[in-house]
């Protein structure tokens, strides 16, 4: 069972636990290091690469149908939210990268 969380401390972005803790910490700084842009992009990353797990894990569960119809909805509504998070920090990213230059 994947445990996904998203939480918005303050001006600190703490995003994720999937099958661990792993929590991915974005500074919300409207003009960040290029350390800081490096490790948004690691963050950007590790949530594709969990996105796609997700999308394979929709689709293999669709694939099934009928089988596990009673896991559809909650796992779409974990593959869109992830896929909502991992749009929010591509724009968060596009933004800081804008402003560095």
């Amino acid at each position: 069972m994947f445990t996904f969380k998203l939480l918005i401390l303050s001006n600190w972005l703490i995003s994720y636990t999937l099958f661990y803790e792993e929590n991915i910490v974005v500074n919300d700084n409207p003009t960040p290091t290029p350390d800081e842009i490096a490790d948004l992009k690691k963050a950007v990353r590790k949530l594709n690469s969990r996105a796609g797990e997700m999308k394979m894990d929709l689709h293999d569960l669709a694939e099934g149908l009928p089988v596990d119809y009673e896991l559809l909805v909650e796992t779409a509504k974990r593959t869109y939210d992830i896929f909502n998070d991992l749009d929010q920090l591509k724009r968060k990213l596009t933004s800081w990268e804008k402003n560095l230059k």
